[in-house]
């Protein structure tokens, strides 16, 4: 069945041949949803791709429109994971899911469940998750992920009382119930059971926090610090379909976002900072090689640093979602750059400023055989927008479950 509307199928398509292969991306978003749709090419003659790696790789994507859902409630960055028991726990910022028409219930963070397919989902509270209204504290999430039954947040720190950027450092969060209750987990592993409304959840020290304020580097002469948010990567149900023994984790190089970093850690040792290590750059062989310090810390990918109509995007950009599609044998990134501040200068007033909503953000699609690339752009867009030019993008996500059985349909969120 083709799922794309009429008259849009090459709008979108990258300008290369396409072959007879239309991979079809499904993307509803938790808010507004809308459908996919890949060209793709045999990757017979793609050497570089093992033969586990499946049919097709892509090429183009086309956006159905009319699948386009909205849930009537607020919230942003949505950032997911798929946990052991089936179910999804989505990262929300800056609303409410549940109570959407009480301005004063929105949260700065907040952990919901979504049980059920892309077309008819419930969503659950998580109530014991600590609270980060933003009365005391500010504090955003992003990373999240389910490792061995167990899951990973992490929420990070802004330098003011409200929204305001660059973050900076984060505090890890697990629970190893799903989600039912949290504990806070300090550099050396060591954790502090957190209720919803515990004093220590706001505390912010080198004791209390998994990283805060290090090694940073300047864009003109103000800093900001790498791995200050972070996401990572979504290997199947409870990271299932992972190829070794670690868990890769993205972030925008905090004073340059459009170059990307990448670290690693075992999977039973996310907790531990010592055990993380730095990607550092290729080899000739395209092996990436790595270091245990973050000061030696390569760019796995460089991203625009600005649009063709030289307006720049800010440091709120380029923090990837990553998921493995298993019906292509292939990581799918989706990731996008909001232009900085009124002017989208190359200032440090235009990089670091609160708002990033003159224009709408770029949006782009790319793949690789593996969690850390190389990684291959078959998609961009400079200035993306869902059904309206009124529209402001920024954050794109992936669900690491919905997913089609042939890697055709993907959701977008």
């Amino acid at each position: 069945m083709n799922l794309l509307p009429p008259n849009t199928q090459n709008k979108a398509f990258n300008p290369t041949p396409l072959s007879n292969h239309l991979m079809k991306i499904k993307s509803y978003l938790l808010l507004p949803i809308v459908l996919l749709a890949f060209a793709c090419q045999s990757n017979a003659k793609k050497k570089t791709i093992t033969e586990e790696s499946k049919k097709a790789v892509p090429e183009g994507v086309t956006f159905n429109k009319e699948t386009l859902k909205r849930m009537g409630a607020s919230g942003d960055n949505w950032c997911l994971t798929w946990t052991a028991d089936g179910s999804q726990i989505v990262s929300m910022c800056d609303g409410n899911w549940l109570d959407q028409k009480n301005y004063a219930s929105q949260i700065h963070n907040h952990l919901y469940r979504i049980k059920g397919g892309p077309e008819n989902f419930e969503r659950e509270d998580l109530p014991n998750y600590p609270e980060f209204s933003g009365k005391e504290g500010s504090w955003f999430g992003y990373g999240i992920v389910s490792v061995n039954g167990k899951v990973y947040s992490a929420a990070s720190e802004t330098p003011g009382p409200s929204w305001s950027g660059p973050f900076t450092g984060v505090k890890l969060l697990k629970s190893t119930d799903n989600g039912h209750s949290w504990s806070r987990v300090d550099r050396e592993g060591n954790e502090l059971a957190l209720k919803a409304m515990d004093s220590m959840r706001n505390v912010v020290n080198e004791q209390e926090m998994f990283s805060l304020k290090e090694h940073g580097i300047p864009h003109q002469t103000q800093e900001a610090y790498p791995f200050s948010f972070f996401d990572f990567v979504q290997n199947g149900k409870d990271n299932s379909t992972a190829k070794d023994e670690y868990v890769y984790i993205y972030s925008p190089e905090g004073a340059k976002a459009h170059q990307l970093t990448l670290a690693r850690v075992p999977h039973d040792k996310i907790g531990i900072r010592s055990e993380w290590q730095y990607f550092t750059k290729y080899d000739q062989n395209k092996e990436p090689q790595w270091s245990n310090k973050i000061t030696d810390r390569g760019y796995v990918h460089t991203f625009p640093e600005k649009s063709s109509k030289d307006h720049y995007f800010g440091w709120y950009s380029w923090l990837p979602s990553v998921v493995w599609n298993d019906g292509l044998g292939l990581y799918i990134m989706v990731n996008g750059g909001t232009y900085g501040g009124y002017g989208m200068s190359n200032s440090d007033e235009d990089y670091y400023h609160s708002w990033m909503h003159t224009e709408t953000g770029s949006l782009g699609f790319w793949y690789s055989e593996n969690a850390y690339g190389p990684w291959t752009q078959f998609h961009y867009s400079e200035y993306w927008t869902v059904d309206d030019p009124n529209n402001r993008t920024y954050q794109p996500k992936l669900s690491p479950k919905w997913i089609s059985e042939d890697g055709k349909k993907m959701i977008l969120i």
